[in-house]
């Protein structure tokens, strides 16, 4: 029986509304060997009244408190003070099934060194399936360098909190965190990075991930996220040019020609949107 100590690491910005419920689900968990490190992102709600709540009813959540930097930089935080042999980030907007990491734990062999569930994307308002916003979580384990690049967000998508991985992956020969330079698609990267170095990846079937859709989740901001991807792509690129893998960079590029193609579209869509009635106003004050 895995008796390893996990490391949840759980980034939070303004969003006490959703962490009780978030840590609630950690505290649910079946499997015991866990330390849950709170990392407040300088929030100016009732954030840091919360988690010390949560701090003092259970010794393994911890708290650490730093000026605002972004996703990316709190949960770098987190991995510096990580002491678990397996990682597993978790939103605070988010929830894990209690059976979690007890069943994810429970796949890992010496060959594997990720292993990934499948999740449930819901609606918060009324706690709904959202099918529209369900990806394959799962690559295709025969090809799983290639997919990670080429597939993503087209026909595979991997929420942080459905991954538990070993922590040995990300000492390489520089240390894998996430790019505090990217506004989003930050998981992407990363997940590249670790893919590349693990030995092998374990698909459960089982969906013990909750993923929580709201107004205020970055995602809605659709053109933002477009712009992210494709700097994103590019730092995958940078990556795998710095190892001189060849197959890596010319899937980036790939990858790097569809999005941008994907966003020329739609700008020619919004200038067939917005420039013909513009064009008629200006018409009519000129020669009216």
């Amino acid at each position: 029986m895995n008796i390893s100590l996990v490391s949840i690491i759980v980034p939070c910005y303004n969003r006490a509304v959703y962490l009780p419920e978030a840590l609630q689900s950690v505290l649910n968990q079946t499997y015991t060997n866990w330390e849950c490190i709170i990392v407040n992102d300088g929030s100016t709600d009732n954030t840091e009244e919360i988690v010390k709540e949560w701090t003092h009813r259970d010794f393994r959540f911890k708290y650490v408190y730093k000026k605002n930097g972004g996703v990316s930089s709190a949960r770098n935080e987190g991995l510096k003070v990580a002491q678990g042999e397996y990682i597993h980030f978790l939103d605070s907007d988010d929830l894990i099934n209690k059976f979690k990491l007890e069943k994810q734990l429970a796949c890992f062999k010496e060959n594997i060194d990720i292993v990934i569930c499948d999740y449930f994307p819901f609606e918060n308002e009324t706690g709904s399936f959202l099918k529209t916003r369900y990806v394959n979580p799962f690559p295709d384990l025969s090809n799983i360098k290639s997919d990670i690049i080429s597939k993503w967000e087209s026909q595979l998508s991997i929420p942080c909190h459905c991954v538990l991985f070993k922590s040995k992956l990300l000492h390489q020969d520089r240390f894998i965190e996430f790019d505090v330079l990217l506004a989003n698609h930050e998981d992407w990267v990363f997940w590249a990075k670790l893919f590349y170095y693990s030995s092998g990846v374990f698909n459960l079937n089982l969906s013990l991930a909750s993923y929580r859709i709201h107004s205020q989740s970055l995602c809605a901001d659709v053109p933002k996220m477009n712009t992210g991807f494709i700097l994103a792509c590019k730092t995958n690129q940078s990556f795998f040019e710095s190892i001189s893998d060849t197959n890596g960079v010319d899937l980036c590029l790939k990858k790097l020609k569809l999005l941008e193609n994907k966003k020329e579209f739609n700008l020619k869509n919004f200038f067939k949107l917005f420039v013909p009635p513009i064009f008629w106003v200006l018409k009519n004050k000129l020669f009216n």
